[in-house]
């Protein structure tokens, strides 16, 4: 796999608005001392979001005033999730940032898994690869980072062959696609020093 590492940053509002909140939601599931427990019920009522996009929307709308928010999470999830996540979920409501709900809960994974030591990492390849290459990588990386990794695969076919890491904000990019990129833009720069060279030599002579 290829060392080069290109990094990308994604700095959009929604995002850094889950950081903060998901800053926030950590600080008192943390004081409740149920921090596993709560991270994995916040991801649990993500869910149930992204399957009811209907009930999202409603909670998305600008239209629809907090106290009927709040009703309707009540409705929904009063005693069936923690009082903890609850009202943090209220929290979110009344202050009409339900359409950054899965930035938080993304931030939030990203954070404890820091907490803990662990990294998540996405593993893109051209075709399926067997368990025991995903292991390899994932072990190499480990060594790499220092911490443990969790490996997520991903098939695309557009990237040809090789793979792609992507850590955070970081790719470590691999594919032949981009090995033949850098292929050509070595060429092109030879090309262009040869061109200069005699270049400079006509104009000298």
């Amino acid at each position: 796999m290829d060392d080069t590492q290109q990094p990308t940053v994604f700095d959009t509002d929604q995002q850094q608005l889950g950081d903060v909140y998901a800053k926030a939601f950590l600080g008192f599931a943390k004081e409740s001392g149920k921090l596993d427990a709560m991270v994995e019920e916040l991801g649990e009522v993500v869910g149930v979001f992204n399957e009811l996009p209907k009930f999202r929307l409603a909670m998305e709308s600008p239209r629809i005033d907090a106290a009927d928010k709040t009703s309707m999470l009540d409705k929904a999830f009063k005693g069936k999730c923690s009082d903890g996540l609850l009202n943090f979920l209220k929290m979110v409501a009344q202050r009409d940032r339900f359409d950054c709900l899965n930035s938080i809960h993304s931030s939030t994974v990203k954070a404890h898994d820091e907490m803990a030591g662990r990294v998540k990492a996405t593993l893109t390849t051209a075709s399926e690869i067997e368990t025991s290459v995903q292991d390899s990588v994932a072990k190499k990386l480990s060594g790499i980072l220092g911490k443990e990794v969790t490996l997520v695969c991903v098939v695309d076919p557009d990237i040809v062959g090789g793979m792609v890491v992507r850590v955070g904000d970081t790719v470590y990019d691999g594919s032949v696609v981009n090995q033949l990129q850098q292929v050509r833009a070595k060429a092109v720069k030879k090309a262009v020093d040869a061109f200069r060279e005699k270049l400079d030599k006509f104009i000298t002579t």
